[in-house]
């Protein structure tokens, strides 16, 4: 299974890059990192199911569902057929015709019986990357024989008005990995905002959204490395107009340079004189 996965990673990395050069945006390949390379049992598979789902329908759903629609091949809507009735056949109880549309996959796989060994599972593993697999490549040349402009302006304008399309495209920007709960974190946040947001004339919707994107993901800043009376006090801002600037300024400091201690609150004053001279 482990050369299906690297297929995985390349057709992966493939479809990034005709997305970047098309529309100019990035896709999120944080999770290769993580991705499971090996089935042993039904548990192995279950979670290879739910992680190839969450991928398909939910992290990659809007570039996904414009691609299968334009005129995308039969790779792609099986792939979406067949990721579909696993996960609901390993995660719902009561579906009978979803339970026996997966069983009937399973059981094609392993020569007519229901998997039962090490070798079925991970036979089923590596059928599933495998379509997979084909699926991406459907995606990929859906894009290569549709270079047009109605086609690029019709997908971006797609994916650019999705709350969370846009904090992943900025999280992107910024070079920073979200797992789901802080990917939907900071989608909620967007959501909340954008929902009792009017745009002013001439504002445009994807440059709003990722302004609150912006704000939203830099907003979680690490722990300073001293007390935040003690920036106050050294910076003589303790009660001002200048206290809440002054600690984004040290927060930003302490980022930058992981510095500590003396060093630290030496470098924060010098460079907030710096700023105020």
């Amino acid at each position: 299974m482990r050369a299906e996965c690297e297929e995985f990673r390349i057709r992966c990395t493939t479809l990034a890059r005709h997305r970047q050069i098309s529309i100019g945006m990035a896709l999120d390949l944080s999770f290769l990192a993580s991705w499971p390379d090996s089935v042993q049992d039904e548990s192995d598979f279950k979670e290879l199911v739910s992680t190839a789902y969450k991928l398909w329908w939910e992290t990659w759903k809007l570039d996904v569902r414009f691609l299968v629609d334009y005129r995308a091949k039969s790779g792609a809507r099986d792939f979406n057929q067949l990721i579909n009735q696993l996960r609901t056949s390993y995660q719902h109880t009561g579906v009978d015709k979803q339970d026996e549309q997966a069983d009937r996959w399973v059981k094609a796989v392993c020569g007519g019986r229901y998997p039962a060994t090490p070798a079925d599972w991970m036979a089923c593993g590596i059928a599933l990357m495998k379509a997979f697999n084909t699926a991406i490549d459907v995606l990929c040349r859906t894009i290569t024989q549709n270079q047009n402009n109605e086609f690029r302006a019709a997908w971006q304008t797609k994916v650019a008005v999705s709350e969370e399309a846009v904090v992943v495209m900025v999280a992107a920007d910024l070079g920073m990995r979200l797992n789901d709960g802080l990917r939907g974190f900071h989608v909620s946040q967007v959501k909340r905002r954008w929902a009792g947001y009017k745009l002013r004339k001439g504002e445009v919707a994807s440059d709003i959204l990722a302004r609150f994107a912006e704000e939203s993901l830099i907003s979680r800043t690490g722990r300073l490395p001293c007390n935040y009376l003690d920036v106050l006090s050294a910076l003589k801002v303790l009660g001002t107009p200048d206290a809440v600037p002054a600690l984004r300024l040290a927060h930003a400091v302490a980022e930058i340079t992981r510095m500590v201690g003396e060093s630290y609150m030496k470098r924060l004053h010098d460079v907030w004189t710096l700023l105020r001279d």
